[in-house]
């Protein structure tokens, strides 16, 4: 009888093991297929936008006041990644990757007083105040730049290229449209974020392939995404539509240092504030 169930129980995990086996090779032929075509999708994306994908490089003082003693001024550098998103050239960027003065009030500094004697005084108020900007393309075209606008409470800042050297070098823009803004993007979705590599690869445009694992939805809208690794990048869906650029979560204005995707849509009319302000010089 031992012997009789022993061969049953074979019998049936061998039927079992052959089923198994002739459903994964069914659907080996069809995953392959659907990861060629995401992959395909993300390079048509990079071919696209590569040019959309900028460095920026600002300089600036930061201009403090304390409760006692006033901080020594130094000149700051600071490099990022930031997105073309008008045909003017018009630069969205994560304003705390960019400005020096974020996070520092309220900060508790050691100071060498005036009488030799360290003291420790708290910031009161920060300032950038920025001496030069300049933006690198990726295609041997650096522009210098200014900054029009920033917003700290989202953690935006625009940068606008100047227009007389870009006409002098010829230069035209590739720009996301954060206007054709994905409006049914949800969790679970494939995602593209496109980027550039660090220095030591001569900042090459790189694409991220991720997906949605969530979205918060508050006064804003913010997609939290596995391809949403550095500040300032796009994000889109397969299909082509901008979800929106990656920044850093401000929460009752102070930093987070959690990254977000702040959709396209708030952006856009952010950006489209800030070129009006720049135009009527107000």
């Amino acid at each position: 009888m031992s012997y009789h169930r022993s061969l049953f129980s074979s019998r049936v995990f061998t039927k079992i093991a052959v089923t198994l086996m002739c459903l994964l090779a069914l659907a080996l032929p069809q995953m392959v297929s659907a990861q060629k075509e995401l992959g395909d999708a993300a390079r048509v994306l990079m071919d696209k936008y590569k040019g959309a994908l900028v460095v920026v490089t600002a300089e600036s003082k930061v201009v403090t006041t304390t409760d006692g003693e006033p901080l020594p001024t130094k000149v700051q550098q600071r490099r990022t990644l930031g997105t073309t998103v008008f045909p003017n050239g018009l630069i969205v960027c994560s304003n705390s990757a960019l400005d020096a003065s974020v996070g520092l009030v309220q900060q508790k500094v050691r100071l060498q007083g005036k009488d030799g004697k360290p003291k420790i005084v708290t910031v009161a108020s920060a300032k950038s105040e920025f001496s030069k900007v300049e933006i690198s393309y990726g295609d041997a075209v650096v522009l210098p730049g200014r900054v029009i606008a920033q917003r700290p409470d989202i953690d935006l800042a625009f940068i606008l290229p100047d227009a007389a050297a870009a006409k002098k070098l010829g230069k035209t823009f590739t720009a996301v449209d954060l206007s054709k803004f994905a409006t049914t993007a949800k969790p679970a979705d494939n995602v593209v974020g496109l980027s550039r590599s660090s220095a030591v690869y001569s900042y090459m445009p790189t694409v991220i392939m991720g997906h949605i694992t969530g979205v918060f939805k508050g006064d804003r809208t913010y997609y939290v995404t596995t391809a949403g690794t550095a500040q300032g990048i796009p994000v889109f869906t397969i299909e082509g539509s901008p979800i929106g650029v990656t920044l850093e979560r401000i929460v009752d204005g102070k930093r987070s240092g959690i990254l977000g995707t702040l959709s396209a849509g708030s952006i856009q009319v952010m950006a489209n504030l800030a070129m009006e302000k720049a135009t009527s010089g107000k």
